[in-house]
């Protein structure tokens, strides 16, 4: 065989084995688990300037060799291709390209990580949930917690109970207002008390704590916030009341007076200061609290705010209700 030829059969030969030998200074000879040809492949697709061409090269490179070392360096390089994305704002197609990876790749925790967040701004709940679950079960945390309760939404109660109540107990009340307010009205829909007014008070300190959003009007904003701290302080009055600690109902139901105009907690706040205010001996004003409750038409508590007040009126008139309209006018 002449020297031209010999030549010619190495190259073939160094382009077909798959393991190439190269010089190390410690070692003199170190086995390198892939070939010539599979490296230019791989470098080929990690180099492709255009990124949606570089998605399918990589990916494509990573399926035909997925036991070749250079599937792990393909990998970074496509986990970097995701951050460009990320950096870009350009939040529908991390989750449209990370998709790719997670179907050959269901585990792979930065893409999850990537995926769950770009999802959750793009508003693609449902996919921010899946793969937040996934990710979640790797890594918990706090603020993962938070976009996952957000994902799901109070239509899913018992996901959006779980995952909020670990956002609210990892961040600040300010960080999870939405939660915070949401889970006071669940509790208070439920007639867990305790757990109402628990959420109740970590509202209260929210909207304390916390100024209007961007993008909301401060008319829009005054109104939730006036009807949510209205609810967390008629739930923190109702687990006093349920206590029997009417100094403490008679406080938070007040407060809640003064934020709403909701004949439904208006009848129950002061149906509730009429009970206490009855507990504490003094008459007149309990029947002044059942007098205005009992105007409050179609409040479910109206019709107990009247029963008592006439109980206590004709207990102060010679057992005659003679008169009480005018009294339930006058203190209206």
């Amino acid at each position: 065989m002449t020297f031209k030829a010999r030549r010619k059969g190495l190259r073939v030969g160094l382009a077909l084995v798959m393991t190439a030998l190269v010089l190390s200074p410690l070692t003199g000879q170190q086995k390198v688990p892939y070939s010539i040809q599979d490296y230019q492949v791989y470098k080929a697709a990690i180099d492709q300037p255009e990124l949606g061409k570089r998605e399918d090269a990589i990916i494509g490179f990573m399926k035909a060799k997925p036991s070749s070392k250079l599937s792990e360096y393909a990998l970074g390089n496509y986990v970097k291709l995701l951050q460009e994305y990320q950096t870009k704002g350009n939040h529908r197609k991390v989750v449209s390209a990370g998709e790719k990876l997670l179907a050959l790749k269901p585990n792979e925790p930065n893409a999850l990580r990537m995926v769950t967040y770009a999802a959750f701004q793009s508003r693609q709940l449902q996919k921010a949930a899946q793969y937040g679950e996934k990710f979640y079960a790797k890594m918990p945390s706090a603020g993962l917690a938070y976009i996952l309760a957000m994902s799901y939404g109070t239509k899913n109660q018992a996901k959006y109970i779980s995952y909020g109540e670990k956002a609210v107990a990892g961040l600040k009340p300010a960080e999870t207002f939405q939660i915070v307010a949401e889970l006071t009205n669940i509790y208070v829909a439920k007639k867990q008390w305790k757990r109402a007014s628990e959420y109740g008070r970590k509202t209260i300190r929210a909207f304390g704590a916390i100024k209007k959003p961007q993008g909301t009007s401060q008319a829009e904003w005054d109104k939730y916030v006036k009807m949510q701290t209205a609810i967390a302080h008629g739930a923190v009055g109702r687990n006093a009341a349920e206590s029997r600690n009417w100094g403490g109902a008679i406080s938070s139901y007040s407060r809640a007076l003064r934020a709403t105009s909701s004949r439904g907690l208006r009848g129950e706040a002061y149906f509730y200061i009429g009970m206490g205010r009855w507990q504490q001996n003094r008459i007149d004003d309990a029947m002044k609290a059942f007098a205005r409750g009992s105007v409050q038409r179609g409040a479910p508590h109206a019709k107990h705010c009247r029963k008592h007040l006439e109980q206590l009126y004709k207990s102060t008139h010679n057992d005659s209700l003679a008169g009480i309209e005018e009294f339930v006018e006058r203190v209206s």
